[in-house]
């Protein structure tokens, strides 16, 4: 036992042992979720412009103002195409009717 750990090559195995279980750490703890919010930001882009194009064709099947009438259609066909909850699709649909009243 004495030999095993006064030889430099197991003292250079034990470290590098060390230093990849510390980069695993790093990586799961930084790097990871990193890479997670970029996916919900590019996920939250499509369902914004999904959405746009709904109220747009909303608006344009109902040229006068009547067309804020159908805002639940709109949300069920958001749920439909992006398979998301009700209570994200709404606030997508609002957001996306927010900005068609700005314009």
């Amino acid at each position: 036992m004495d030999g095993l750990l006064s030889e430099p090559t197991s003292w250079l195995g034990l470290l590098s042992s060390i230093a990849l279980i510390a980069a695993g750490h790093v990586v799961n703890r930084y790097v990871i979720p990193f890479l997670k919010v970029g996916k919900r930001q590019k996920y939250a882009t499509y369902i914004a412009n999904i959405a746009d194009e709904i109220t747009d064709d909303l608006k344009a099947a109902h040229p006068d103002n009547d067309w804020l009438k159908y805002v639940d259609d709109a949300v069920d066909k958001l749920k439909l195409i992006c398979g998301i909850d009700d209570i994200v699709a709404r606030r997508a649909i609002n957001a996306a009717v927010a900005r068609q009243t700005k314009k």
